[in-house]
Parts: structure tokens; sequence; C-alpha cells
């Protein structure tokens, strides 16, 4: 601001002091400063103001009311459940419940739609590239350049797609150019997640079973061997129960023991009332030998008689027998345990199944809510202004230093 200078006045002197009868004269009045007027630096920061501020700030609202096309955004949201329901015997003191998965699923979830490979696999599906250049290149910086890369295309994603949690509800947000366009963008992501959801908990319902499905598969085997064991053993000695045949055998010979012992009866009997030529004592004796012989030969069914025997007798088969029997119960026993196991890690892993549940269907917009030109026109305003200031300080602080 220019002032006029201000002639030097001559120093005051000392008052004197009037002689009696004379009069004293006023001191002069101090001359007032002249109207300011505008300087070169002034007119600088007038330009300058309307360079940097308002040119840009015309530039942006001919922008936004000229060339930025409408957008529209279509929200859904959702979350992720687990149904985990309790046994029968719980069931006795209260209910089943459902609640909601960890903040993990979330979060997988979240970092599953910012991922590149749910957008190279949208680009298949959807198209993604051309609904997003639509505007191309009218609306370029809004818009997205389809002659760039797939990394591009994931960095606009990432602005155009938003997601937000809050307490285990996932929002997501799509931003295109056509109403219809968004909604099925945002269900094919919904889609896409779902699967991903239904992936990893048949993931974890395998691991879940993993170890009982080896155990029930290691029992298959073992009584699957034991069967086939029993049967050959069966095929090679002809006999289908050995310890019905044992019995059987036991029974016959109690039979003829019985028999001997009558016959040795009669002829105690015989010899105190008849001579020795008598054809009925010639009869028995020939009786008790032959009931003798049988039972001899019964008797040898049931051990070995020496090295050379050939390991039909019953007492061999009757111990491959338990063995086998025993072996096959135990891989019976065995194989009902693995069985029971691996349905209880089974039903255990599908009721605590996870899965989506859309709380907000997604909807075709009616009113464009992207851009909002008078906040975005505001705030380019505000950043302009404020650079312009700073500058300016800068400026002249570097300025008045020199």
């Amino acid at each position: 601001m220019a002032m006029e200078a201000v002639k030097a006045s001559p120093p005051a002197t000392p008052q004197t002091i009037a002689p009696k009868g004379s009069i004293a004269t006023a001191p002069s009045p101090t001359p007032m400063a002249g109207p300011s007027m505008m300087r070169k630096r002034h007119r600088r920061i007038i330009w300058s103001f309307a360079f940097c501020v308002v040119l840009p700030f015309s530039i942006c609202s001919a922008y936004l009311w000229g060339f930025a096309r409408n957008q529209y955004i279509s929200e859904l949201s959702f979350s992720v459940r687990t149904e985990s329901m309790q046994s029968a015997l719980d069931l006795l003191g209260g209910f089943s419940s459902i609640a909601g998965n960890t903040s993990n699923d979330v979060d997988i979830l979240k970092q599953f739609i910012e991922s590149q490979d749910l957008v190279r696999y949208m680009e298949q599906e959807q198209k993604i590239s051309e609904v997003f250049s639509l505007g191309w290149p009218v609306d370029f910086f809004f818009a997205y350049n389809p002659n760039s890369t797939l990394e591009d295309l994931h960095s606009y994603w990432k602005r155009n797609v938003r997601t937000s949690t809050d307490n285990g509800l996932f929002t997501l947000s799509v931003r295109s150019y056509e109403p219809e366009r968004s909604q099925e963008i945002a269900l094919a992501i919904y889609e896409a997640s779902k699967t991903l959801i239904n992936q990893l908990s048949q993931e974890a319902r395998e691991d879940a079973t993993r170890f009982t499905r080896e155990d029930l598969r290691r029992a298959e085997d073992r009584l699957r061997a034991a069967r086939e064991e029993m049967t050959q053993f069966r095929l090679r000695s002809r006999i289908i129960d050995p310890m019905a045949s044992l019995q059987a055998e036991i029974g016959i010979l109690t039979s003829l023991q019985a028999q001997l012992s009558e016959a040795l009866v009669q002829k105690a009997l015989l010899s105190q009332t008849s001579r020795e030529q008598d054809p009925r004592i010639t009869e028995n004796n020939r009786k008790i030998d032959a009931l003798r012989a049988q039972i001899n030969i019964e008797q040898q069914k049931f051990a070995q008689i020496d090295e050379r025997a050939d390991g039909n007798d019953y007492a061999t088969l009757f111990s491959q027998y338990e063995r086998l029997a025993a072996e096959l119960e135990f891989a019976e026993q065995t194989y009902r345990a693995a069985t029971v196991a691996h349905d209880v890690a089974l039903s255990e892993a599908k009721l605590n199944s996870r899965y989506l549940a859309m709380h907000v269907q997604p909807s075709i917009a009616e009113k464009s809510l992207f851009p909002d030109r008078p906040v975005q026109l505001a705030v380019a305003g505000f950043f302009l202004f404020l650079a312009w200031s700073v500058g300016l300080l800068i400026y002249y602080s570097i300025r008045d230093r020199r």
C-alpha cells in the first residue's frame, strides 16, 4: 500500500516564555498521509490467485458438469454364518445355536474381493473393463482406460468396489456407469464369495474327517483280509464251523465210549454164565474190538501222533480257527468303532458348516450418487486456495530473507 512521503519538520525548539504583554504563537500541525495506491506486487498476488485458484476451479467446474458422466452405486450386505448344532444329549438341556463366525472369514472375504484373482475372474465373466470404460475418453478422470494393464484394472477396481465390515456384517458397494451393470457385478461378487466360503467349508470338513477316514480305510482293509483268511481256511479244511464239527466229533466219541462200556458190561455178565466158546461172547469181543478201534481213530483226530502228521487233526484245525476267529472279531470291532468315529466326525463337520447369509439385496439405482459435484468442487476449491496461500507465504518469506 503506497503512501506519500512525509516532509521532514524542523527540530523542535524549546518554548520561550513570551515577555509580559506579548502574544504567544501556536506550533505548526503534522501533515496527513495521502491515499493508498496499488503496487506491482499487489497485481502479482491477484494474477497468481486468478491462475492458481480461479482458473483451475473453473476448469474443475466445467469438467464436473460438462464431461463427467453419472455413475450409479449398488449395495448389498451379507455375513458369514456358522450353524453349530448340539448333540442329542446336549439338546436335553438347551436348544441348538446359530452363531456368527469369527472375523477371520470376514477378513478372508475382504482380501478376496480386493484381490487380483477376483478381478481376473470378473473380467472373464462380466467384462468389467468394458463396463468401467464406458465414459472413456470424455470422462478421462473417472473412467477406466481400456488400453491399460491388469494391474491398472485392479487399481481401478479397488476404487470403484468398496468393502466395509462392522461386527461381522459385510457391506459391498459397486459403482459403474449403468445401474443394471452395477447390480450384476455386485451379485457376481456375492456368488464368487459364496463359492469361496463353500470351498473353505469343504476343505475344513475334509480336514476334520481326514484322520477318521484313514482309520476307517485301514479298518476296512483289515476286516477284508481277515475274512479272506477265514474263507481260505474253510476251503482248505472243508469245514464251515470247526466248533460245530468238534462238538459233533466229541458227541460221536462219547457215544462210542458209551457203547464200549455197555459191551464190556455185557461181556462180564456173559463170562459169568457162559463158556468162552459161546458165540455170544465171541460176537461181543468182536464188537468190543471194533469199538476200541473206532475210538482210537476218533481220538487221533484231536492230536498229532507223530512228526509226519499232515496237520489235519482237530487240534491244529481248531487252533487255526481260534486265531482266525479272534482276528476276525477284532477286525469287526475295529471297523465298527472306526465307522462310528467317522460318522460322528462327518456329522460334526456338517453341523459346523459355514454359509453366506444376504441381509440386503442389491437394487437398481434410480439416482446417480457419483460424482457428488458440489462436494468435490468445494474440496477442489479448498485445496487450491490452501495450496496458493501456502505457496504465497513461502515465496514472500524467502524473498524477505534476502
